[in-house]
């Protein structure tokens, strides 16, 4: 989505404030009355978020989460590092007398964010997977936790004498509580979500009551408001989103020149220049807000967010952070982004989806995940990469120039000489994409905004409704929707039809289906048996990158020339399996390459092309099932070379996303 779309996405008749989504999207009318807690100045948010476990995955997904569980570092992260088995939540909070600052930075705080946020994405896969082993540890993880909840509420990282004064309390908090939320919803515990509760309604009543002046000094700290949104939500109580709207314009006075401050948003010529991770998680706050509140001055902050984002946007879909984003052009030779970064910016496009029901929202979303979030990653889960460029030519300690040192380039289990931030995160990715691949559109609708193998309960016309989707999507362009209703019942089913589709074929009997802006209607009355064929139409695509270079997409995928290396091992680990690694150029395997222009208007001769493997869709991103078959000139004497380009998620080390088109 390029800035244009992005303004156009948020901008209203009056310029002001925040149009009902829906109707943004020429879509029908929205006659459902407001949910609980949401003033008349309000809107509703385009679509309902699902109770989290309603979408399980099936397929590919699945099985690339369980290999994370069971082999992956995502299962034991705890024995890698002990920023994440500090139990600073527990026996080893911060006091006057003890802080916890075994990590890398010496910092009170970091343990929490590390643990919080590891067991929160540990504990979205081992339910939404259904894996056993990891149920049981993520049951008691939340027993343990709990058996540290204070009478008067509350759960954090700071001892008695210690807490409600320091930077990183409310960070900690949130990375704590987001998982205990979720394990309330998986695990259908409505105790946990009581306990959440009272720690977030202390928490509010100490700052509101101004008891204790909020600690400013660390920005993740607004990000408690994912809580609050969380709570809002499932309660309708308006202190959740009163003292979020509150504490937001707080920050923006205390520290008004952050990125997505009210004030820097405002001002659409201000550039994004700080720690990329605060500023993409953050942009979160004021979009919530404004579809909560109705405020005018917060819409205004909502679209210039996702207009400044389009700036700083890769070729991949991930944005540039090299801890700072600093004003740079996403160029995909020389400037990178976290993976840290990577998990926000995908988390923020998909509750912007959420909020607006923008399709061309769910079209990044779906590149961030299938591209750049897998191009950083070994497919084996053992170990990603902390920073990335979308043109990887070293992975060896140094920047991409090979100018200066940066520890960060490298493959790793932890990444715990520079932060453990990252690989925590990591966790989050694929449970966050499931999450979001359905939502609810009112009471007679299920809408499908991401697409993938997986399976959906949910009441919908006062039926309980399983969906099947069955497909290799994004490896395939059909997806079969199989629909069992337990009685016969009549409702819709809407469909983000994708903006490289533009020819998409939907089919479902006797159903009537209706194109609606960039979604497809289908309603019928249905019955056991019935089942929605989707064909989506795919044709190479290029991509131009602001360096000039150009890389190809194929459908959501973009393609990239792997690259041979030779690894070398840096660091190794108690548990067998687990090494920090470089990656060095295998000399004279570099070959420079280049697009031939007289074939420019016809994907420069490329076609797509199935593998030997393509039989085998359980692990696609072990080897390629899907590749672009041509061929490309080498630059030195002008002589064309055969070439396959396969998936970034297939080119993780070493590769080339964008070439130079010859002339």
């Amino acid at each position: 989505m390029n800035r244009r779309e992005s303004l156009k996405l948020l901008t209203t008749a009056t310029g002001a404030t925040l149009l009902q989504p829906w109707t943004a999207l020429a879509m029908a009318a929205d006659n459902s009355e407001p949910a609980a807690g949401i003033s008349a100045g309000g809107t509703q948010p385009a679509f309902s978020w699902l109770p989290l476990g309603s979408v399980r995955p099936t397929g590919w997904i699945r099985a690339q989460m369980l290999r994370d569980l069971n082999q992956g570092f995502a299962g034991c992260l705890g024995q890698l590092c002990h920023e994440a088995s500090s139990d600073i939540f527990v026996t080893n909070r911060n006091s006057r007398h003890a802080q916890d600052v075994a990590n890398h930075l010496g910092v009170a705080w970091w343990n929490g964010e590390t643990e919080g946020n590891w067991r929160a994405g540990f504990i979205m896969m081992a339910y939404l997977t259904g894996d056993p082993r990891t149920m049981r540890e993520a049951d008691d993880y939340v027993r343990h936790i709990l058996s540290s909840q204070d009478e008067d509420g509350y759960l954090g990282a700071f001892a008695a004498d210690s807490r409600f004064v320091h930077p990183g309390e409310l960070w900690t908090q949130a990375c704590l509580l987001r998982g205990l939320l979720d394990y309330a919803e998986l695990a259908e515990m409505p105790a946990v979500q009581t306990a959440v509760q009272r720690c977030a309604d202390l928490t509010v009543s100490v700052y509101r009551s101004g008891r204790k002046p909020v600690p400013w000094g660390e920005n993740h700290d607004l990000m408690i408001v994912d809580v609050m949104e969380r709570l809002f939500e499932l309660t309708g109580d308006a202190r959740y989103r009163d003292f979020s709207e509150w504490l937001y314009d707080e920050w923006s006075r205390n520290v008004s020149s952050a990125d997505t401050s009210l004030p820097s948003l405002l001002n659409p010529k201000a550039p994004y220049v700080q720690h990329g991770v605060h500023t993409y998680e953050s942009m979160r706050v004021p979009l919530w807000l404004a579809v909560a509140t109705g405020r005018e001055d917060l819409g205004t902050a909502a679209r210039n967010a996702l207009a400044k984002l389009d700036r700083y946007t890769e070729p991949g879909g991930s944005a540039v952070s090299e801890e700072a984003i600093g004003n740079l052009a996403p160029n995909p030779t020389s400037t990178e982004y976290e993976y840290c970064a990577t998990k926000e910016i995908q988390f923020t496009l998909e509750s912007a989806l959420q909020k607006t029901g923008a399709a061309s929202l769910g079209d990044r979303v779906e590149k961030v995940w299938f591209n750049d979030a897998q191009g950083a990653r070994t497919a084996d889960g053992r170990a990603i990469a902390y920073l990335s460029p979308d043109n990887r030519l070293r992975c060896d300690g140094r920047t991409p120039d090979g100018a200066r040192r940066e520890p960060r380039n490298k493959y790793s289990p932890t990444h715990a000489d520079v932060a453990v931030c990252c690989n925590p995160n990591a966790t989050n990715v694929a449970a966050l994409f499931v999450r979001g691949m359905w939502m609810r559109r009112g009471d007679d609708t299920l809408a499908a905004l991401l697409y993938g193998p997986c399976r959906v309960s949910a009441r919908i016309a006062g039926v309980n409704v399983v969906l099947e989707e069955q497909t290799a999507y994004p490896f395939e362009d059909h997806v079969t929707i199989a629909v069992h209703p337990e009685r016969p019942a009549s409702f819709s089913l809407l469909l983000r039809n994708p903006e490289w589709s533009e020819h998409t074929e939907v089919s479902c009997g006797d159903a009537r289906i209706l194109r609606e802006g960039n979604y497809w209607r289908v309603t019928k009355h249905w019955g056991t048996g019935d089942a929605v064929r989707i064909k989506f139409v795919r044709n190479i695509r290029t991509v131009t990158a602001v360096n000039g270079e150009v890389a190809l997409q194929y459908g959501p995928l973009v393609f990239a020339r792997p690259l041979a290396s030779t690894e070398s091992v840096i660091r190794t680990y108690p548990l067998p399996g687990f090494a920090d690694t470089h990656d060095q150029p295998i000399p004279g395997k570099q070959e420079e390459l280049a697009f031939s222009a007289q074939s420019q208007g016809q994907a420069f001769g490329f076609q797509p092309a199935t593998t030997a493997q393509a039989a085998d869709l359980q692990y696609p991103f072990d080897r390629p099932v899907l590749v672009l078959r041509g061929s490309m000139l080498r630059t030195g004497d002008g002589q064309p070379v055969s070439v396959d380009l396969v998936p970034l998620g297939n080119a993780p080390i070493l590769r080339r996303m964008t070439h130079p088109v010859s002339t």
